[in-house]
């Protein structure tokens, strides 16, 4: 990988190391060990304080016009957000707990697979809960949250570099081993060892800032509304609330995505928020003191 420090910014004192920037930990701000507020909730991750560059420009692989114009956005405060997708485990800790609805799981199994069947308002009823339970404030994730993050530090297509091949070493995508299925489909040149099924979160190697999942496995649902372009978009790194409100954005692709489509900066063009299959999750966020 390689890190583009004109484009990205981030605080003094943080490690580089091999072209990526770790992020921060700060266990205080969490009742239990791993970054958690409760036995059965999510671990997370502190992102640090920093600046990038959203979007892509026209000449990266894939481009679409949605993800422009780049522009700069900047994270006053650290936050943190889930070191993987919310997990069937996390979510029927949640259904025990009178919270949120069952869900199947497409017989591939649970655990610590990524739920899917999830719309919009049931992941943020998840949040609702998961605050309730904690008294912490979480939620989904903004869209430049979820980049930023998602990126780990870097500026290339793919938070591992620019190949897309090596995809398969860092999540679970459309791959050989589904194109034996479905072989007119454009995909990876490579075999992740899922042919058309989710992969338990973690199985693949994380980001620079240690998060997993963030190209493949669930598409993930973020908080804004979705616009068709970046002119007017908040330059903090919170949610655009505003435009299209009856669609919402989803990123990182799924399970049977092509290179272009699990790009840190592809956005899928808005999503019904009463949608649910199997390839859709989500992730979450968590405001820090």
């Amino acid at each position: 990988m390689r890190q583009g420090a004109a484009s990205l910014l981030l605080v003094a004192g943080l490690a580089a190391s091999a072209g990526t920037v770790a992020a921060t930990t700060d266990a205080s701000a969490f009742a239990m060990p791993g970054n958690r507020d409760c036995a059965e909730c999510p671990e997370m991750v502190v992102v640090p304080a920093g600046r990038f560059m959203m979007g892509s420009a026209s000449t990266e692989p894939g481009h679409d016009i949605n993800e422009a114009p780049r522009h700069e956005v900047v994270f006053a405060r650290p936050f943190a957000i889930g070191k993987y997708e919310v997990t069937f485990d996390e979510w029927d800790a949640c259904v025990a707990d009178g919270g949120c609805t069952a869900v199947p799981d497409e017989g591939w199994g649970r655990g610590r697979r990524p739920v899917l069947y999830v719309n919009f308002e049931m992941a943020v009823g998840y949040t609702r809960w998961l605050s309730d339970k904690t008294g912490q404030p979480y939620r989904l994730p903004s869209e430049a949250q979820w980049e930023y993050a998602a990126r780990g530090g870097t500026t290339t297509p793919w938070f591992w570099g620019e190949d897309a091949n090596r995809a398969c070493e860092f999540g679970n995508v459309g791959d050989d081993a589904l194109r034996v299925e479905r072989p007119e489909w454009p995909l990876h040149d490579c075999n992740d060892g899922y042919a058309r099924t989710t992969a338990p979160v973690g199985h693949f190697k994380p980001n620079g800032f240690g998060l997993h999942d963030t190209a493949g496995n669930a598409w993930e649902w973020v908080e804004d509304c979705y616009n068709p372009g970046y002119e007017g978009a908040p330059g903090d790194g919170s949610a655009w609330l505003s435009g299209d409100c009856v669609r919402r954005v989803v990123r990182g692709g799924g399970w049977y995505n092509k290179p272009e489509t699990v790009r840190s900066a592809q956005r899928y063009a808005g999503d019904d928020p009463a949608r649910q299959n199997n390839t859709l999750g989500f992730r979450v966020v968590r405001l820090l003191p």
